[in-house]
């Protein structure tokens, strides 16, 4: 009885074992053979004409665009219009363009899936910031318009499955890029 006793736990201690170092060796390669940009390459970006990305930062875009006719929903609006901005630029108050390692920071950051959110109308939004992609001919070929007070967003429909991202991650990665207006303690 004890011989028996002994030989199960001793292939227990064996089969645990043995599916122990297996899933560790799955956890090293997933660490070590996939880096954050090669996780944003599997996910397949759409927009494959991506040349530039900018980051705009403006005063709550809700008390000024007139372009909003009575008919229009604040939320249906189309941002983007043949390739342009369909909103009064020159309330623009910051243009930054990233250069090639935030680009890919943000790309990360935009391919996560971390802080998975509803995208809602809110009450409370006021987009000051948008992130802007353009291909080679400068042409706007998809955006990001962002509230980072209430942590809401209008995207382009091309970018509809990429908002994994923490707010506060982006809100540092444009302070990274160097805007300095993110509300409306601007000085």
């Amino acid at each position: 009885m004890k011989r028996i006793l002994l030989l199960l736990i001793i292939l227990g201690m064996i089969s645990c074992k043995k599916e122990n170092t297996d899933s560790s060796i799955v956890i090293e390669k997933t660490v070590v053979s996939k880096s954050k940009s090669e996780i944003a390459k599997i996910r397949d970006f759409p927009l494959k004409d991506l040349s530039k990305v900018e980051i705009l930062s403006y005063e709550d875009r809700m008390r000024w665009d007139r372009k909003i006719t009575k008919k229009d929903n604040k939320y249906s609006k189309d941002l983007v219009v043949d390739y342009k901005l369909n909103f009064d630029s020159t309330k623009v108050k910051e243009r930054v363009v990233l250069n090639s390692i935030l680009k890919t920071e943000l790309l990360e950051l935009m391919s996560q899936d971390s802080c998975k959110l509803e995208n809602l109308p809110r009450d409370c939004y006021m987009p000051r910031h948008m992130i802007l992609f353009r291909d080679q001919k400068n042409r706007i070929i998809g955006y990001k318009e962002l509230c980072l007070s209430c942590k809401g967003f209008r995207e382009s429909k091309n970018l509809e499955n990429y908002n994994g991202f923490c707010f506060s991650q982006m809100e540092e990665l444009f302070i990274k890029a160097g805007i300095k207006y993110l509300d409306e303690d601007y000085e």
